[in-house]
């Protein structure tokens, strides 16, 4: 079972991962507007992104129940 402060990293690491694709500053977009010819580049928009990490999160709190499911039923 995770620990609060291991629950909290993984949501940070889940909302940074994302937040990556929508900052056109990261390296990651940074290198795909050099490649472009362009100053800056997003791969998806901050909209997406947001789905993106509800989805994320939403299935995370899924993972966490299923295993407080099973730890509740070897009790």
């Amino acid at each position: 079972m995770m620990t609060q402060g291991e629950i909290r990293q993984m949501i940070m690491q889940i909302t940074h991962g994302n937040l990556r694709w929508c900052n056109p500053t990261d390296p990651i977009n940074l290198k795909k507007a050099e490649s472009l010819g362009v100053d800056y580049f997003t791969a998806e928009s901050a909209e997406e992104v947001l789905d993106d990490i509800i989805s994320d999160l939403t299935r995370f709190q899924d993972e966490l129940r299923i295993e407080s499911s099973f730890q509740s039923a070897q009790l």
